[in-house]
């Protein structure tokens, strides 16, 4: 990618398009995805982490909205503005939304324009 690319808001929402892989199977299921600068990692809802059909290899204890959780990880790919990141760590959660933390785009120069319902993505 070598230009920048622009989002217009979905329902007054910042959402991109993303497709999330298991490395294991190559099983893809596509999605509209929150950029979550709060969040180290990408984030799997359980209807995808089902369709995916993604193992609860790993424990951890994380910090949340709310204190300090235990929650299921593995390792998925995730293609993002036509480019694959491989092998990136995405964390289970009951109900949400995908959220695709700061492991994958600290690699962007994102700009969010509220006022005009529009997202910048520089590479």
């Amino acid at each position: 990618m070598t230009e920048k690319v622009i989002f217009d808001y979905i329902d007054s929402d910042p959402l991109v398009p993303v497709t999330l892989i298991n490395p294991a199977s190559n099983k893809k299921v596509r999605a509209y995805a929150y950029l979550d600068t709060g969040s180290d990692t990408v984030v799997v809802p359980r209807e995808l982490w089902l369709k995916l059909e993604l193992e609860m290899l790993y424990r951890s204890s994380v910090c949340a909205v709310g204190g300090i959780v235990t929650a299921w990880y593995t390792r998925i790919n995730i293609e993002f503005l036509k480019n694959e990141h491989r092998e990136i760590i995405a964390f289970y959660q009951d109900e949400g939304d995908v959220l695709v933390g700061r492991n994958v785009i600290d690699e962007y120069s994102i700009t969010f324009d509220g006022r005009n319902s529009r997202l910048t993505i520089n590479p």
